[in-house]
């Protein structure tokens, strides 16, 4: 903050308070509402035009995300027996970021690269690879989570990712026995 202070007052403001009475003249509880609906709608056009998400999309994500770590924190100590370490929040946040940026390229390329329609159809690659990158994403998450609480001693998860494990097997041959079944009849 003390930084924040050093650099407003370059501009002539003598602290953040100064500057956000000058920037958003509300007076009162209008006032905290407005800057609330300012910060909102910025992440929430962001979301969209930058990273392709809806604000409720993003959310579960961040939910999503919050969960699984939280959950491998829970097995972390109560199952191994480890301390929490800082640096774990830290590989979290710029896993975090990592996604974000891939997602928010994607989302660049497949906006900002025109293809022609075949057939009456769009045909985005890159569009494509994007919903294939959020889903992979989501999906390792949700399978990371339920892992989690199966070790925490949620039964019900362990069948939960049995039943999703071989159903995205059959279609995206996961575990490579696909490959193996081909191999041994060569």
């Amino acid at each position: 903050m003390k930084h924040l202070n050093y650099y407003l007052q370059g501009f002539g403001f003598n602290n953040v308070n100064d500057y956000v009475r000058s920037t958003f003249p509300v007076k009162g509880s209008n006032h905290r509402i407005a800057i609330l609906g300012g910060v909102l709608g910025s992440l929430r056009m962001f979301l969209h035009d930058f990273a392709g998400m809806d604000i409720a999309v993003f959310v579960s994500f961040v939910v999503l995300i919050v969960a699984e770590f939280h959950t491998g924190v829970k097995v972390d100590r109560i199952k191994r027996k480890n301390k929490f370490q800082s640096r774990k929040a830290g590989r979290m946040i710029f896993k975090v970021g990592t996604y974000m940026l891939i997602l928010v390229l994607l989302n660049s390329f497949a906006k900002g690269v025109d293809f022609p329609q075949i057939n009456g159809f769009d045909v985005n690659p890159f569009q494509w690879l994007y919903y294939a990158v959020f889903i992979t994403i989501v999906f390792q998450l949700f399978i990371s989570w339920l892992e989690n609480l199966s070790c925490l001693g949620y039964k019900e998860s362990a069948t939960i990712i049995g039943v999703l494990l071989k159903k995205f097997n059959k279609w995206f041959e996961l575990d490579g026995s696909k490959n193996q079944e081909i191999d041994q009849q060569n």
